[in-house]
């Protein structure tokens, strides 16, 4: 997960990044909402334990599976470019 947030802000250096609170204890997914601060609106990236792949990159109208860090920042910057 830190490579994917290190590629996308060299990029996006205004990027905002949260991180979900768990809700229930199954809940073994980690999730961030990520958005540009000049944008409201946010997408979503969601990996295994740990920060570790595969990734799913989301936003209201696409997913896109990303099997590696490299994968999962290009689809974050398709969805923000959107």
């Amino acid at each position: 997960m830190d490579d994917v947030f290190r590629i996308v802000r060299e990029r996006v250096p205004d990027l905002v990044i949260e991180r979900k609170v768990k809700r229930h204890e199954a809940d073994d997914d980690d999730w961030f909402f990520i958005r540009m601060a000049t944008n409201p609106d946010p997408l979503s990236l969601e990996c295994r334990p740990g920060g570790q792949p595969p990734f799913v990159v989301y936003d209201e109208y696409s997913s896109i599976d990303a099997p590696d860090s490299a994968t999962a920042a290009e689809a974050v910057f398709e969805l923000l470019s959107a």
